[in-house]
């Protein structure tokens, strides 16, 4: 009764998430070596929501499972009762 599949929203979510880190870091990096390896506020701030990017991507995908195996505990429950109504 569960399905495990990964759906368009998921894959969607994936790969933006891994552009995401892969771009934010090469960009982070290429003008942390242009600045010849000072940190700057500048820096910090976009370090900072790039971080804080990340954590999002990754909070969203835990709310789609958990989501998910909501609405398939519920789907679980709803056969449950359905079948204990009928045996009565």
């Amino acid at each position: 009764m569960a399905e495990n599949r990964m759906n368009i929203f998921e894959i969607v979510l994936l790969l933006v998430g891994i552009g995401a880190a892969v771009l934010g870091f090469n960009l982070i990096n290429q003008v942390y070596n242009a600045e010849n390896g000072q940190l700057s506020w500048l820096m910090v701030i976009a370090i900072f929501n790039w971080l804080t990017l990340l954590i999002m991507f990754i909070l969203l995908s835990l709310m789609v499972d958990v989501s998910k195996k909501e609405l398939s505990e519920i789907k679980t429950m709803i056969y449950l009762l359905s079948e204990n109504r009928r045996k009565k």
